[in-house]
C-alpha cells in the first residue's frame, strides 16, 4: 500500500511546480510458505457487537509518550550492548509498564523503530532471515518475523497475543485480481487488551517499500497500533473470517471490490461518498468521487492512464483540464472527464488545512471510459482546486458571490463579475485563461477593484468557450510580496465573442474605482462607486470629497484610438476642486472606445504623484467630443468653470463667459482686446467676449496676494468644419 509517496505541495504554485514523488511506495508483504499458516487461535467469549471502540481503550498516542520515550532510549541501549534475544528485550522495554496496554506499546515501538523490512529476502535476491535471535541482530525481517516476535515478546511479558495470516492490498496487489486462487501473503498480529481482542499490524507500522528503488523506507505510522477493525479490513483480510472481528464478516469478493484507503485517509476522519467500488465506469465520458470530511482539509488529485497492452501506468498525468475538483469546508467533489476510452487510475491526496509539507495520498480508485463525448476545451487549472480555496478563509475570504463547483455562465456582453467577501483588508491579483487568450490580451480582460470588505473582479471573455480564472491575495499591509491562491473559477462564454478593440483600457492599475487606496488619502461618497463608467452621450461627471486639504490631485485620460484626437487626451479632461472639499472630475470623450481615467494624489513635501484609483470609461458616442479649455497652474481651489465647457470657440463670435474664481480682484478674457467680467451677486464673473480673428482667448486673473495677471486657461479658436 503506498503511503505520502505521490504526495504534493500546494500554495500559489502552479501544477509543474508542485512536488511529487515519483516513486510507487507500498506496504510490505511476507511470503506464507504452504502448510505454514496459521490455524485458528482461540477466541474468547467476546461478540464483536459489544466492542469498545479505540478511543475508549486510549484517547490519544500522546498518553504513550513517556512509554515511547522509554523504548526508543532503551532499544538504543540494548543494540549497543548487543543484546539480541527477544525476551530480555521485552522485558527491558516493559520495565515500569503499569498495565498490559502500557506494555504491549513499549513492545510495538521498539519492533516498529529497529526491525527494517527485509526486501532483499522477500523479493529472493538473499536468504531470508528466519530466527528471532538473526532478525533482532541484523535488525531485519520479512512481516512474518515481525508477528512472530511480536507474539514471543507479548507472551514473554503475559499478553496473550497470535499470528494472523490473510491477504493484503500491499505490494504486488493489483485491484481487480481475483485473489480467491491465490495463497495469502501476509502476516500480522492480534492481541487481547482490555478485556477484548484487537489487530496491530508492526510491518507496516514500521515504514514503506520503494519498489522503484527497491528500499525500505523508515516511515512510522501509529494508524496500524489496534487498529478499528472495521478499517484495518480495508486492507487485511484474514484466512480466518474470526479474525476480521467484524459483527457481520466480509466476503473476499467484497473485500477485493472495496476502493483503496491508506492510514491517512482514516485518520482525516473521511468518508467516500462516491464511489462504493474500487471501480467506476464513466457515464456520457464523466465520473464523479466525493468525498466527506468532519474538518477543513485541503484536498488534490492525479489521474494517470493504462497502457491499452500491458496495463501499466503511463509516467505522465492527465491533463488537468479533465479533472473539476471541488473543494468545501464539508469535503471534495471530483468530475472527471478522461480526454479518450481506456482505463486510468485516479489518486486523492489530502492535508490539514493550514498545515505546511506535502499533502498525503489518502484513497486510490480504477476508471473505465468506455467513450467519451465531444465537449468545448476545458481551460488547464495547475491550481487543481475549483472554487474557493480549502484555505481561504485562513487567508482572509468569508465567502463569494458564485459557487465553484458549476461554471458561472457569462451574459450576452461577455462580461461577468466575481465578488469576494473578506474578513480584512486584502490585495488582490487575478489571471484569465482561454486556449485562444495570450497574455497581453488576458490582462486587458480584468479589472480589479479593492475595498476593505470586498475583492471584485471584472471580466471581459472576447472569445467562445470556457476560461479559468484564478485570484491570488496577500495582506493588504503584507510586505512579503507572496500572493496565496485563494480561488479558481471556471467561466463559460457563448456569445461569439468582443470586439478587442471593446476590451479595458491597457495599463489598469490593481486600484481601479473606489476603495482601500482612495479611503486612505481621505477621498470619500463617490458618485460612482464601481469601477466602469458608462457615458452614452460620449460624457460623464465623477464626483467625490476629499477630506484633506493639503491633497493635490491630478487626473490622467489614456486609450488606444485608432482615429488620432485633434488635440492631446489630457484636454479631454477637466478637475475641478470647490472650496467645500467636493471635487468633480469631467470627461469628454473624442471617439467611441474605452478610456482609462487615473486619479493621483500627493502631500507635499512629496514630489512624485501617487494611483489613487483608475475609473474605466466606456464611451459609445460617435459623434466627436469637443475638448475643454487647457487648464494652468493659477487654477485652483474653488475655480469653477460655467460656461462655455468647450475648449473650442468659433471665430467671429460672442461667447458668454460665467466663471468663479475665489479671491479674485479682476477677471477678464483677452484676445484681440480685453473683456473685463463682472461678479454678480452670487459671486460669479461674467460677460460677452468676442473671439474676433484671434486664435486663442485667456482667461486671466488678478488676486488679492498679488496684483499681477495669472492666466487661469486658455481657449482654442477654431473653424470647427474646417479644423476638427
Amino acid at each position: 500500500m503506498s503511503a505520502e509517496s505521490a504526495a504534493k505541495s500546494v500554495s500559489v504554485r502552479k501544477r509543474s511546480t508542485v512536488k511529487k514523488s515519483q516513486e510507487e511506495i507500498v506496504k510490505p508483504l511476507s511470503v506464507v510458505s504452504p502448510g505454514t499458516q496459521s490455524g485458528r487461535p482461540y477466541l474468547p467469549a467476546v461478540s464483536s457487537s459489544q466492542r469498545k471502540p479505540r478511543k475508549l481503550l486510549f484517547s490519544s498516542s500522546d498518553i504513550f509518550s513517556k512509554v515511547d520515550t522509554f523504548s526508543i532510549q532503551k532499544g538504543r541501549e540494548l543494540r549497543k550492548q548487543e543484546v539480541f534475544d527477544a525476551q530480555k528485550i521485552a522485558r527491558a522495554v516493559t520495565e515500569g509498564g503499569r498495565n498490559d496496554l502500557e506494555k504491549l506499546r513499549a513492545i510495538w515501538i521498539w519492533l516498529c523503530h529497529n526491525i527494517e523490512y527485509d526486501l532483499e529476502g522477500y523479493l529472493g535476491l538473499s536468504q531470508k532471515i528466519c530466527s528471532s535471535e538473526e532478525v533482532i541482530r541484523t535488525g531485519k525481517s520479512v512481516c512474518s518475523g515481525y508477528s512472530s516476535l511480536c507474539v514471543e515478546m507479548c507472551r514473554e511479558v503475559g499478553i496473550e497475543c497470535v499470528e494472523v495470516s490473510g491477504y493484503s492490498k500491499g505490494v504486488g496487489y493489483q485491484a481487480g485480481h481475483s485473489l480467491a486462487e491465490k495463497r495469502s501473503d501476509h502476516e500480522w498480529n492480534a492481541v487481547f487488551v482490555g478485556g477484548q481482542w484487537w489487530l496491530l499490524d508492526a510491518c507496516w507500522g514500521a515504514g514503506t517499500v520503494d519498489m522503484k528503488c527497491k528500499t525500505f523506507m523508515k516511515r512510522y505510522d501509529d494508524f496500524y497500533f489496534l487498529t478499528e477493525p472495521s478499517e484495518f479490513i480495508n486492507s487485511h483480510f484474514p484466512d480466518d473470517q474470526t479474525w476480521q472481528l467484524l459483527t457481520t464478516p466480509i466476503s473476499m469478493e467484497e473485500f477485493e471490490i472495496t476502493p483503496l484507503k491508506t492510514s491517512a485517509f482514516y485518520q482525516f476522519g473521511l468518508t467516500l461518498t462516491q464511489p462504493k467500488q474500487y471501480k467506476t465506469i464513466t457515464d456520457d465520458g464523466e465520473a464523479i468521487v466525493s468525498v466527506s470530511s468532519s474538518r477543513p482539509l485541503t484536498f488534490s488529485y492525479e489521474m494517470r492512464q493504462r497502457d491499452p497492452q500491458t496495463g501499466a501506468l503511463k509516467q505522465e498525468e492527465v491533463d488537468s483540464s479533465c479533472g473539476l475538483l471541488s473543494v468545501t469546508r464539508q469535503g471534495m467533489k471530483l468530475r472527471l472527464l478522461p480526454p479518450e476510452p481506456g482505463a486510468y487510475e485516479v489518486k486523492l491526496f489530502a492535508r490539514r488545512e493550514g498545515e505546511p509539507g506535502v499533502l498525503r495520498w489518502i484513497c486510490s480508485l480504477e476508471l473505465e471510459c468506455p467513450s467519451v463525448q465531444k465537449r468545448q476545451a476545458l481551460p488547464d487549472n495547475p491550481y487543481l482546486n475549483w472554487g474557493l480555496a480549502a484555505g481561504a478563509s485562513a487567508l482572509g475570504i468569508k465567502g463569494c458571490s458564485v459557487a465553484g463547483e458549476e461554471a458561472v455562465e457569462v451574459g450576452e456582453s461577455g462580461e461577468c463579475k466575481v465578488i469576494l467577501q473578506t474578513s480584512r483588508p486584502l490585495m488582490m491579483v487575478c489571471e484569465l485563461a482561454h486556449h485562444e487568450l495570450d497574455a497581453a490580451t488576458a490582462k486587458r480582460c480584468l479589472a480589479s477593484q479593492i475595498t476593505a470588505e470586498e475583492l471584485v473582479c471584472n471580466i471581459m471573455c472576447p472569445y467562445k468557450g470556457f476560461y479559468r480564472l484564478s485570484i491570488f491575495v496577500q495582506d493588504y499591509d503584507s510586505e512579503s510580496g507572496t500572493f496565496q491562491n485563494a480561488g479558481n473559477y471556471l467561466l463559460h462564454c457563448q456569445s461569439p465573442g468582443l470586439n478587442p478593440n471593446a476590451l479595458y483600457p491597457p495599463d489598469l492599475g490593481l486600484w481601479c474605482g473606489p476603495g482601500v487606496r482612495t479611503q486612505e488619502a481621505g477621498l470619500s461618497h463617490f458618485s460612482h462607486t464601481g469601477t466602469i463608467v458608462n457615458a452614452p452621450q460620449g460624457r460623464c461627471n465623477i464626483t467625490f470629497h476629499c477630506a484633506s486639504p493639503d491633497l493635490q490631485i491630478h487626473t490622467t485620460l489614456c486609450a488606444e484610438l485608432h482615429e488620432q484626437a485633434h488635440f492631446p487626451l489630457s484636454r479631454y479632461v477637466l478637475l475641478t476642486f470647490t472650496d467645500t472639499s467636493k471635487v468633480t472630475v469631467s470627461v469628454c470623450a473624442p471617439r467611441a472606445g474605452v478610456y482609462r481615467l487615473g486619479i493621483y494624489g500627493r502631500k507635499p513635501p512629496q514630489q512624485d504623484y501617487m494611483s489613487l484609483c483608475d475609473f474605466i470609461i466606456r464611451s459609445v458616442c460617435e459623434k466627436p467630443g469637443d475638448p475643454f479649455p487647457c487648464v494652468y497652474s493659477a487654477w485652483g481651489r474653488g475655480c469653477v468653470l460655467l460656461e462655455p465647457r468647450t475648449g473650442v470657440l468659433a471665430p467671429q463670435s460672442s461667447v458668454s463667459f460665467r466663471v468663479k474664481v475665489p479671491g479674485a480682484q479682476r477677471v477678464c478674457v483677452v484676445g484681440e482686446k480685453r473683456t473685463d467680467l463682472k461678479m454678480n451677486k452670487s459671486r460669479v464673473w461674467e460677460g460677452e467676449a468676442v473671439t474676433g480673428n484671434a486664435t486663442q482667448l485667456k482667461l486671466a486673473a488678478v488676486t488679492k496676494e498679488s496684483n499681477d495677471m495669472h492666466v487661469l486657461m486658455t481657449f482654442d479658436v477654431l473653424n470647427l468644419k474646417n479644423e476638427l
